[in-house]
């Protein structure tokens, strides 16, 4: 009788220990389990550019920059360049400037193979360059969105945080100089609290002060473009009733091209 007791008390046990295995497979790892309780996921830089229904095509056109963004190759600078072309892409999409799109695709096309986004970003390419042809801007300005979606998620949903991080900062920040260099232009006040997207830069930063990896916190141009962004926070911070006076406006533009200066160095 107690032989048998014996055996069933270690067939339990190792049935427990068993359980308990699988179960702690199938955890997240501890690190991938406290990113995902600290990196937030951001709203869409297509806020900002709500204020564009108001401005006129050929205005938009002249926000978008003329000379084409671009940098060394390394996964950092990828990332967050692939953001900030994003958002140029948009624009230049509203404002009907065709010659402007095909170079930013083009441009694009260059960032994938870093991040792991070949299929993703060539598949957009190849439908830019037809709708380009065929002037489909509709199409075109959908087809970004569903773009700037599928690249986002995949990103977020493989739990590259960093990248994710990067692509959207890139994209915040350069819609913010557009959106401010374009207000800027004919200064209105009331026009200026579109800017006031402090939710968004708050979650931002907090986002960038959790990324650990040893090649990006590291760099001298990620450490600056940080220290910008918190800058940045704190003009977007200081609005009166979330309007910016005309001086608040060149801060912002100025902190804005710093941050993108930064990876370009």
């Amino acid at each position: 009788m107690k032989t048998r007791l014996i055996i069933a008390l270690v067939l339990i046990l190792m049935l427990f220990s068993f359980a308990c295995k699988k179960k702690a497979e199938q955890m997240p790892d501890q690190d991938i389990a406290q990113q995902v309780t600290t990196f937030a996921p951001l709203p869409s830089f297509k806020d900002v550019y709500s204020t564009l229904d108001q401005v006129q095509v050929k205005d938009i056109s002249a926000a978008v920059p003329a000379t084409t963004y671009k940098t060394k190759q390394e996964e950092v600078r990828n990332a967050f360049s692939l953001g900030l072309l994003t958002a140029d892409a948009v624009l230049a999409a509203k404002g009907r400037n065709k010659g402007k799109l095909s170079d930013i695709s083009a441009q694009m096309m260059t960032l994938t193979s870093l991040l792991g986004l070949e299929s993703e970003v060539n598949r957009l390419g190849d439908d830019m360059k037809s709708m380009i042809e065929k002037e489909q801007w509709e199409d075109l300005d959908k087809a970004l969105d569903f773009h700037k979606d599928d690249v986002e998620s995949k990103l977020w949903e493989s739990e590259n945080f960093d990248n994710y991080t990067l692509m959207l900062m890139g994209g915040w920040v350069e819609a913010a100089n557009r959106i401010a260099w374009l207000i800027n232009q004919n200064y209105e006040v009331s026009r200026t609290t579109v800017l006031a997207q402090k939710g968004t830069f708050n979650h931002l930063l907090n986002n960038l002060k959790q990324i650990r990896t040893p090649h990006i916190v590291e760099q001298d141009a990620f450490a600056k473009a940080v220290a910008l962004t918190e800058e940045l926070k704190g003009i977007l911070d200081s609005d009166t009733d979330r309007t910016y006076t005309k001086d608040q406006l060149n801060q912002i533009i100025a902190k804005t091209d710093a941050i993108k200066a930064a990876f370009q160095d």
